[in-house]
């Protein structure tokens, strides 16, 4: 099994004195099933710098924003690399594909939020024009119609919100507020919790 790892640094507008990641190819994985071989290309994507919280009061303290919003759909994509040279335009070369989301605010914890906000969510990347796109090993998505609690930054380039690391959001639901992520370690840190308590928590690690 062939196994490389390719490397590439970006600054985007969204990320904070840029973005590192690295991608593993674990290369093609090939299965003899009968006659027919079939080959399966696997791609991840790590983010090496992507902070990670395992208390409350620091995830609070790192954001510059934590509201309670309703998703009411996807507002676009749009590629989040930048090019070095105007960081107003594109990287020519390679693509970060993140996902608008506009979100309704319903109650904010910390920080100042419009009424309607875009929320973005980085999806995929391709690191370079002829490269195949990769999923972001991180990427869940938001569903229309659901409430979540978001823990995010501000870009001061596109006034859009952003995630401050892990964890990013948290969903409502049957009046209990759970972790949404692939971090199967803050799975055990973070269970579902009561929403008025949660929010307590919250507030009081804000206020500390």
């Amino acid at each position: 099994m062939k196994k490389m790892v390719l490397f590439a640094v970006t600054i985007g507008v969204i990320f904070v004195g840029g973005a590192v990641y690295f991608i593993k190819d674990e290369g093609n994985i090939h299965k003899q099933i009968g006659t027919a071989k079939v080959t399966r290309h696997i791609h991840t994507i790590s983010h090496s710098d992507r902070p990670k919280y395992t208390n409350i009061k620091d995830l609070s303290k790192a954001s510059d924003c934590i509201f309670i919003g309703s998703v009411e759909g996807v507002a676009g994509t749009r590629n989040l690399a930048r090019n070095p040279n105007d960081p107003a335009q594109e990287d020519p070369n390679i693509y970060i594909e993140g996902v608008d989301y506009d979100v309704k605010v319903i109650e904010v914890l910390k920080g100042h939020a419009n009424a309607h906000v875009l929320v973005t969510e980085q999806k995929q990347m391709r690191l370079d024009k002829d490269g195949p796109m990769v999923q972001d090993e991180h990427y869940i998505g938001l569903a229309s119609g659901q409430t979540y609690i978001f823990f995010v930054k501000k870009s001061n380039l596109t006034g859009r919100y952003y995630s401050v690391g892990d964890p990013f959001f948290f969903v409502l639901e049957n009046n209990q507020v759970v972790l949404k992520t692939k971090e199967k370690d803050l799975l055990e840190i973070y269970k579902p919790e009561e929403v008025k308590a949660f929010k307590a928590r919250v507030k009081a690690a804000v206020e500390e």
